[in-house]
């Protein structure tokens, strides 16, 4: 039984330090959000869609 306490205790640490770090890291940034493609509208690549028009952005 002790066994399975140490590893379910030491899971438990890295687990605890992985979060306290992304804390220190949320609070040291810019408190800017990293998106994919964030606010910006999609850029046409008409070498990708042939000689279609650019389809419609769905979110806007």
């Amino acid at each position: 039984m002790s066994r399975k306490l140490t590893v379910v205790l030491l899971a438990m640490l890295v687990l605890v330090g992985a979060m306290s770090l992304k804390t220190v890291v949320v609070t040291h940034s810019d408190s800017a959000v990293i998106m994919a493609n964030g606010g910006a509208p999609v850029p046409p690549v008409p070498w990708k869609n042939g000689g279609a028009p650019v389809p419609p952005v769905p979110w806007k």
